[in-house]
């Protein structure tokens, strides 16, 4: 059973523009941020943008599924 989330993924880019790759921040110290290859993540407009993720590969690996409205009371 996954269990998905819903997160803000920011591109990450080199100094021409080009996405070089994604990120989700962890939020912790402890917990490294998740990274996401440039086909891994739907297209979108902007530098950040939330997603409806879930788990793979027992919760190592997440899937960007959907992309979202930012959650309640996010900035």
């Amino acid at each position: 059973m996954s269990a998905t989330q819903v997160r803000e993924i920011e591109r990450r880019t080199d100094h021409t523009g080009k996405t070089l790759y994604f990120m989700i921040k962890s939020g912790s110290r402890s917990r490294q941020h998740k990274f996401f290859e440039p086909d891994e993540v739907p297209d979108f407009e902007g530098d950040s943008a939330w997603f409806e993720i879930e788990p793979r590969s027992g919760r190592a690996h997440w899937k960007a599924l959907r992309q979202v409205e930012p959650p309640a009371g996010s900035s």
